[in-house]
């Protein structure tokens, strides 16, 4: 004689299985793929990853605590501190004590930069660093002197008015 066995299966419960599973993958990276080459991207405006997701992260979810940065971006929260306080002395974000009822030290509020503002000081920073190279014989030369007049690097951003373009064609 067989013995059948039914085994009934609760869609659902498996559909949120799969989210949860789904949520914990996503965590276990920190920041969602998508935001990956933002990442990237920022690397080389902050030099690290650690940086560039705290920035991703203030951008993303407006002012947080060091600790809501840590499990936001699933960083040490040690890291998360550290970076903090050079992005802070960078000047790429902003910080404020929070106002708390509860005694004790008050945690600082962070706020990043707007991306605008990252990129002026990052051609600010590339400015002095290019007019350094060009000064680079000098250090070298024995005499100090300068064997070619020195013209100060200085870049310059320029928006393109898209929209003029495209209507004098």
């Amino acid at each position: 004689m067989k013995t059948k066995v039914k085994i009934e299966v609760d869609k659902e419960k498996i559909k949120e299985g799969l989210k949860l599973e789904e949520r914990k993958e996503r965590f276990k990276h920190g920041l969602d793929n998508i935001d990956k080459p933002f990442v990237d991207l920022l690397v080389f405006f902050l030099n690290t990853e650690t940086k560039a997701k705290i920035y991703l992260y203030l951008r993303k979810f407006g002012k947080a605590t060091s600790q809501e940065i840590a499990k936001g971006t699933i960083l040490y929260p040690s890291s998360v501190r550290e970076a903090l306080v050079d992005l802070h002395d960078m000047g790429v974000v902003r910080r404020e004590k929070a106002e708390t009822e509860k005694v004790g030290k008050k945690p600082y509020i962070y706020e990043a930069i707007p991306p605008v503002e990252l990129m002026k000081k990052t051609v600010g920073n590339i400015e002095q660093k290019l007019n350094k190279l060009v000064d680079l014989d000098r250090y070298l030369d024995e005499e100090g002197e300068i064997k070619h007049p020195r013209i100060p690097v200085r870049i310059k951003i320029v928006k393109e008015d898209t929209k003029s373009k495209d209507e004098g064609q």
